[in-house]
């Protein structure tokens, strides 16, 4: 077991490694995401809606939008040179790769979302400052990356070997987003607002939803990389 965990390291460092050392892909996700503040912020400032009540779907949105970039470069560099083939060899196991690679995309997000959530919420003038549940709140976060990096993992290593993955990822991607959307907003509401509303039903929701789709591909990553 300890071997197992060895190797996934080995892969999640080299990749994070690859996502310093080309620190563009990283800047790009980055100022895509600010883009989409700024561009959100504006709108907000032309409109009387409320922005406590929708600065969640707003956020949520933005991070989705954005993980397309990110996410979609987890085996890019795998397809050159076949690459794949040698990180199979090496690996032992393809559910060391998926593992590596979403904890990679994983972590990808959590330092985005260190950069564009307090842009968010500066640029919106949100004044839930006062009254936020801040566990409940990163809570949130980590639950909504964590199905966003293991979905967008999933599915980057069923596209990657296709000639339009680029076109199918996120058509593939978005539906399956749909139910972890609602329940991250529904909770990054609730936190920001202080509302005291029964949520572990939602928190339930998530944590499932989360283990499901990273134990189904783990195990059969197998077959995901066949071809």
């Amino acid at each position: 077991m300890s071997n197992y965990f060895h190797r996934v390291l080995l892969i999640y460092v080299k990749d994070i490694k690859d996502e310093f050392r080309t620190f563009d892909n990283l800047l790009s996700t980055i100022i895509f995401g600010v883009m989409l503040v700024f561009i959100f912020s504006f709108a907000f400032q032309l409109t009387d809606l409320a922005v406590d009540q929708a600065f969640s779907a707003v956020l949520w949105v933005s991070i989705f939008f954005s993980s397309v970039l990110a996410i979609q470069r987890s085996f890019a560099k795998e397809r050159e040179n076949n690459v794949m083939d040698a990180l199979l060899l090496a690996s032992g196991d393809r559910g060391i790769i998926f593992l590596a690679k979403f904890l990679c995309n994983l972590t990808v997000l959590l330092l985005f979302e260190l950069v564009v959530v307090p842009l968010l919420w500066i640029f919106t003038g949100i004044s839930a400052l006062g009254h936020i549940q801040a566990g409940l709140f990163i809570g949130s976060l980590f639950l909504g990356s964590w199905g966003l990096a293991a979905i967008g993992t999933m599915l980057n290593g069923i596209t990657i070997q296709l000639p339009s993955a680029r076109l199918l990822f996120p058509i593939l991607l978005f539906p399956l987003l749909i139910p972890l959307l609602i329940g991250v907003i529904q909770c990054t509401n609730t936190a920001l607002l202080g509302v005291s509303e029964p949520l572990s039903g939602w928190v339930y929701f998530l944590i499932s939803f989360n283990i499901l789709f990273t134990v189904l591909p783990l195990v059969l990553f197998d077959f995901v990389l066949e071809g």
